[in-house]
């Protein structure tokens, strides 16, 4: 059986010595120097230590100071002079918080985009969350040493990736003076007491899936699925990434595919709300991974399809254009867009209302699927090209005949709307994709095109409305263009 290793054999522990520098800059909070270090170290022949992955990730995630001047928390609280004995001035430690500054911070996301260039994503992977498992072993010691290290184990507490990113995850924290304990001939343990800032911003408004300040590490992820994705496709296979899969949890049931992906899902709406082009650009790109994986045999696409859909009903029509106009000009994406275009105006033409709650899936035992996703979250070292999970499914998606299209087009009971214009655009512009990369094309499709008919049925649905005017001169040019092809 033909295997596609994700772990490159060359790629070794960093030893203690290298690990040791970093960890003690991280235990007297000089975060920059310990990033700088760490960057120095960083090869694609040695995986950075899980521990120190994850503390890179909380200074990345930590919130900036309130203020614009962005004063550091270190300098806020300088000792005062003692007005005791020289003895006593002389042991006095001086207060500091050591809180990341956001220079740090910076620092942080640029050498985690870094790693993902540079390592392999199985082992950054294990960094982040891991749904489903508690099993992973406990820190050493000498790591709490440093207030980073302690405070990011909220990091691997997460309920997954998703939720780091959203505001307020990590907050900002005020350290007391630190202490040495007795007895200590070595440098001594910092005793942190932590206070969670309440922020009045938080208070009276909604938390942000995605903090201002944490995009890029939103950018990360997308960068490190996308990797692994380019690494696990094989022939025969699903082009999708093993590790996103993972992210999503197993049912509580222990049977059945799994399905729960409205985090990420809210994730992509979220950023396609957004005004930055760069922002809505990686929606998109994490919808792409996120189709990839839906079409896997340990996926329920028809839970995927409803989750998709409902969202699209609440939508604004810009974020409907923005979400349906940004799929990947490839096989697999355009038959998902097509099944989602046929979903959204089948649910439409029959009156159905978008769904106020999640839908209940229906537990299904797949023993393949099980006993596959098992053996990855075993060993994420290793996936098969020839794997029953990653083989694509033809029952999940199959081409419609035209005449379908054709009905879906015209709609039985008239109603439109410019969400319902856009997809009925980009239902035509998939069906017409797919039918011509087709190794074998519908004869009915060609007839549509080549007599006018098709040509006619744009100009009655796209022509009755001034906001489908655009749309209805763009599909007749290119009904021609299908016409000559």
């Amino acid at each position: 059986m033909a295997s596609n290793s994700h772990q490159d054999p060359q790629e070794c522990e960093m030893t203690r010595n290298q690990r040791g520098l970093v960890e003690t800059c991280f235990e007297e909070g000089q975060y920059e120097s310990g990033i700088a270090v760490l960057e120095q170290l960083r090869s694609k022949n040695f995986k950075p230590p899980v521990s120190l992955v994850r503390q890179l990730f909380y200074i990345a995630l930590y919130p900036p100071p309130p203020s614009l001047d962005h004063v550091e928390e270190r300098d806020l609280n300088p000792a005062s002079p003692s007005k005791g004995s020289p003895t006593k001035t002389k042991h006095q430690a001086p207060k500091m918080t050591f809180a990341p500054s956001v220079n740090a911070s910076e620092a942080a996301q640029r050498l985690l985009l870094s790693f993902v260039r540079t390592n392999t994503p199985t082992s950054l992977f294990q960094a982040l969350p891991q749904p489903g498992k508690s099993d992973e072993l406990p820190f050493e010691g000498d790591d709490h040493d440093s207030v980073v290290a302690k405070e990011s184990l909220c990091i691997k507490d997460a309920k997954h990736c998703w939720a780091i990113l959203k505001e307020g995850f990590v907050p900002r924290i005020k350290i007391s003076q630190p202490s040495l304990l007795a007895g200590k001939k070595k440098r001594g343990k910092l005793i942190a007491n932590t206070e969670e800032y309440v922020e009045e911003k938080y208070s009276n408004s909604v938390l942000a899936l995605v903090a201002e300040h944490a995009w890029l590490v939103l950018q990360w992820l997308v960068e490190l699925f996308q990797r692994d994705e380019s690494l696990a496709s094989g022939d025969g296979s699903v082009k999708h990434s093993p590790l996103l899969l993972l992210q999503i949890p197993s049912p509580r049931s222990g049977t059945g595919l799994r399905w729960e992906a409205d985090a990420p899902l809210d994730i992509v709406f979220y950023c396609i709300s957004q005004g930055q082009p760069q922002r809505r650009q990686l929606g998109l790109e994490l919808m792409a991974l996120l189709v990839g994986i839906c079409l896997t045999a340990e996926f329920d696409f028809n839970m995927f399809l409803e989750q998709v859909t409902s969202r699209l009903y609440s939508a604004s029509p810009e974020i409907v254009q923005t979400f349906m106009s940004g799929f990947h000009l490839s096989r697999s994406a355009q038959l998902f867009k097509l099944a989602l275009c046929r979903k959204f105006l089948s649910d439409e033409s029959g009156g159905r209302n978008p769904p106020s709650r999640r839908p209940k899936p229906q537990a299904r035992a797949v023993r393949a699927a099980r006993g596959t996703a098992a053996a990855r979250e075993q060993n994420l070292s290793s996936t098969s090209a020839n794997d029953s999970s990653a083989s694509f499914s033809a029952s999940k998606i199959s081409m419609p005949p035209s005449g379908d299209i054709v009905h879906l087009l015209t709609g039985p009971n008239g109603r439109t709307s410019p969400a319902i214009i856009t997809v009925k655009k980009e239902l035509l512009i998939s069906y017409a994709y797919l039918q011509q990369i087709a190794e074998q094309r519908d004869v009915e499709w060609q007839q549509l095109a080549t007599d006018g008919r098709l040509e006619d049925q744009v100009n009655s649905v796209f022509g009755g409305e001034s906001y489908a005017q655009q749309d209805r001169d763009a599909l007749i040019s290119l009904v021609r263009v299908w016409a000559m092809n």
